[in-house]
């Protein structure tokens, strides 16, 4: 559950748009969380220059208080996916937007998800452990899917639920799997 120590998607957004950042929120979560994945830990400036670049010559260096909260992230994130009991929280825009609006951040979820791990050197597939490599295809197909509504909200609502959940865990897996030798105590299991 929520805690106040937590960064939320309304502080990254507002940092990241300060940043004068072109990467949403969700996508930029998903690029580090994939990033962690692929790495073990997810390395800070690298994770720093895809989302925010580098400062253009001659312009300013960014206020460290909206970088701060980048950094805050970045240890959330590592603490959530590195300690075995399955606290990852997925950087997603509130309940209360609309159903339409979570989906698409959703899929810039996911599609930053398989840039960081892409970027990080994981571009064939095919060559992860099972339960990884069933976990990023489906991630590769939730990541293209157009959002269908149901006549009916709380079939949405609890769709929508259950995929942040299953990707949720998956990220857990993945990790697992890919870096068994750095965190042994983790068991790779889908709930």
């Amino acid at each position: 559950m929520s805690t106040e120590s937590e960064i939320h998607f309304d502080a990254v957004d507002d940092a990241l748009r300060r940043l004068d950042a072109d990467t949403d929120p969700a996508e930029a979560h998903g690029i580090l969380c994939g990033m962690i994945c692929a790495t073990g830990r997810g390395d800070l400036p690298n994770w720093l220059n895809q989302v925010i670049g580098e400062p253009e010559e001659g312009k300013s260096i960014p206020n460290p208080e909206f970088i701060k909260t980048l950094e805050e992230l970045h240890k959330q994130t590592l603490e959530q996916i590195s300690s075995g009991n399955y606290a990852l929280q997925l950087l997603l825009p509130h309940d209360e937007d609309s159903i339409d609006d979570r989906v698409d951040d959703l899929s810039y979820w996911c599609q930053g998800f398989l840039f960081g791990l892409s970027f990080c050197g994981i571009t064939n597939f095919d060559n992860l452990p099972e339960e990884a490599r069933e976990v990023v295809n489906d991630i590769v197909e939730i990541s293209q899917s157009q959002y269908q509504a149901a006549d009916n909200e709380n079939e949405n609502e609890t769709a929508y639920a259950e995929i942040v959940e299953y990707l949720r865990i998956g990220v857990i897996v993945i990790f697992s799997e890919l870096n068994k030798s750095d965190f042994p105590n983790i068991k790779p299991t889908v709930h």
